[in-house]
């Protein structure tokens, strides 16, 4: 019985108990070692995801205080607390944190507070920042991968639920550009592609409204099987879910 021990880069480390032969030729062995460390390299174990613990008072930005793009993130509105707001970051391949404001009914867009699914890195806060009672976490180590999504042609209006009237914003999340930004501070709209990546990652989406003019994009959360007359819009419902993609969850912008 020989012992050959194996050390594998990318923080790996195993052992592996061969019976070898006394005559195995000394080239056989060499392709046994190689076939060993490629399959050593697929059984990395995966980093555990974890939550920063402490941000409560401290809005998200990505690189400078001031700078807020709603294209960074989307809104899912109707959230009830901070745990209900991290749910939908673990259910979303590519979120990197969450913004959550436990008061937002003054914005009379359904009850709850709002919660912001970060796709872009958080690297700084607004400390101290007291309003709407905002927490600020980090989401380390997502395991989540985007899947591939079929959707429809596309329908003319915006798509609703049960009827062409059946509308809430606790039925989608938000992902757009804010249309008050000034040309200084003009950033790149969603494109329809933008909006179908955003849908992709979120777990259990529906289908998607898009606006092309402003790059406005809903992600749905719930059957769509109607819609409703509004100029500029249309409407695209998923139609077949495949595999998940190999590649890393990149889903902004």
């Amino acid at each position: 019985m020989h012992e050959v021990m194996l050390h594998v880069t990318r923080r790996h480390f195993t052992r592996v108990l061969v019976d070898l032969p006394h005559t195995v030729a000394f080239q056989n062995l060499s392709m046994l070692l190689l076939t060993l460390m490629a399959l050593c390299l697929d059984l990395v174990p995966a980093q555990t995801p974890t939550w920063d613990v402490d941000g409560q008072n401290k809005a998200c930005r990505h690189t400078k205080t001031w700078v807020v793009y709603e294209g960074y993130f989307g809104k899912h509105y109707c959230t009830e607390t901070l745990e209900d707001c991290k749910a939908h970051c673990e259910n979303t391949a590519g979120c990197k944190g969450v913004e959550f404001s436990a008061e937002w009914s003054w914005a009379g867009l359904g009850t709850g507070g709002r919660c912001e699914v970060w796709f872009v890195d958080i690297n700084v806060t607004w400390p101290d920042y007291t309003k709407h009672q905002v927490t600020c976490l980090r989401y380390h180590n997502n395991p989540l991968q985007v899947k591939k999504l079929s959707f429809s042609e596309g329908l003319t209006g915006a798509c609703r639920g049960a009827s062409s009237t059946d509308t809430s914003v606790c039925y989608y999340s938000v992902h757009s550009t804010q249309p008050w930004q000034t040309a200084w501070y003009s950033r790149p709209k969603l494109t329809l592609e933008d909006c179908k990546k955003r849908c992709s990652s979120q777990a259990n989406c529906t289908g998607i409204e898009f606006e092309e003019e402003t790059g406005y994009c809903e992600a749905w959360k719930v059957p769509i099987t109607a819609t409703s007359d509004v100029p500029g819009y249309r409407c695209y419902r998923v139609e077949g879910t495949g595999t998940e993609a190999t590649e890393p969850a990149v889903v902004y912008p």
